[in-house]
């Protein structure tokens, strides 16, 4: 059985934090921040605003978008590294703050910045088993928790926000999520981790030059296993890290930029969110349309990497 895609929600906090704004918070210039790495702006969550509070958010509008009940959602899995609590999951609590009553199971993935890509490949793995109906996916990230702000290097990279995609059964395998590749290295955890005491510790070169290997590399590995090529794909959603990341994959793959669909100017990179928020984002603008193909490449600390193909 395979799936097909039925509805989705996005939430941004209400703070827009614009690279004139950092300008005033660590010594750095919006000149800088553009150069290195194309961010313009991001949005941070009030200090009481918390991830379960903006996975609600998304996930009542995917609801809404779909034309559907909580209730009629028979699992929940989120993708985030930046919950408040230890226990319970999000994906709990969000089901309890919707007031659901049916006992659909939920829970998270910590794949970092390739999170939204694990959360695909169990909901991937639950619906070709036929074991669940409609599963909601949801990436949702608090990154401002962790920003040292004596660290510029990494104090202007990260944003805020949740997303939400709601998937369906489905009998055709070519709908939905059609492949899913997860990938890890835990001998590199060193290049980028986030520290006991809330910072994100990063080997800024090091960390690049994975990134634009193996993000395409999955890629390439999706879609030979589909037996599609460039050509088929319709857009190109890589995870919204870096320009520069996002330009040396695309011309790896052999992408024409007009295909690479970028929100990182208006995001930042949003970790395990980054690929719904940016799915929704092309969806409330026609950017990309119901039927296209889309393929989504990450990479994240762990290391770990992967892509998903999907038919929107």
């Amino acid at each position: 059985m395979g799936s097909r895609l039925i509805g989705y929600g996005s939430y941004l906090p209400e703070r827009v934090v614009t690279n004139f704004d950092l300008e005033k918070m660590v010594d750095t210039s919006d000149e800088w921040i553009v150069q290195r790495t194309g961010m313009r702006e991001r949005h941070f969550a009030r200090d009481d605003e918390t991830v379960v509070d903006m996975a609600v958010h998304a996930a009542r509008r995917a609801l809404d978008n779909a034309k559907i009940t909580i209730n009629d959602i028979d699992m929940v899995i989120v993708a985030t590294t930046s919950a408040e609590l230890d226990f319970p999951s999000v994906g709990v609590q969000v089901l309890g703050r919707l007031n659901a009553t049916n006992n659909a199971p939920a829970f998270d993935v910590r794949g970092a910045c390739t999170g939204y890509i694990y959360a695909l490949h169990c909901a991937r793995a639950f619906f070709s088993a036929g074991m669940h109906k409609r599963i909601m996916v949801i990436g949702a990230e608090k990154m401002s928790r962790f920003i040292d702000w004596n660290d510029r290097s990494t104090a202007v990279l990260f944003g805020d926000g949740a997303g939400a995609l709601i998937f369906e059964h489905s009998t055709s395998s070519y709908s939905g999520i059609i492949d899913t590749v997860v990938m890890s290295d835990g001998r590199e955890m060193d290049m980028l981790y986030g520290t006991p005491d809330h910072r994100i510790m990063m080997n800024g070169p090091e960390t690049y030059k994975k990134a634009v290997t193996l993000m395409p590399d999955a890629a390439s590995y999706i879609m030979e296993h589909a037996g599609i090529t460039a050509d088929n794909v319709d857009w190109i959603v890589p995870h919204q890290a870096n320009i520069r990341i996002i330009q040396s994959g695309a011309q790896r793959l052999g992408f024409p930029l007009e295909k690479i669909l970028v929100t990182v100017d208006k995001h930042a990179n949003t970790s395990g969110a980054s690929g719904v928020l940016a799915l929704a984002y092309a969806f409330d603008n026609n950017i990309i349309k119901h039927g296209q193909l889309v393929l989504y490449p990450a990479f994240g600390s762990g290391l770990t990497w992967g892509a998903a193909l999907i038919r929107v």
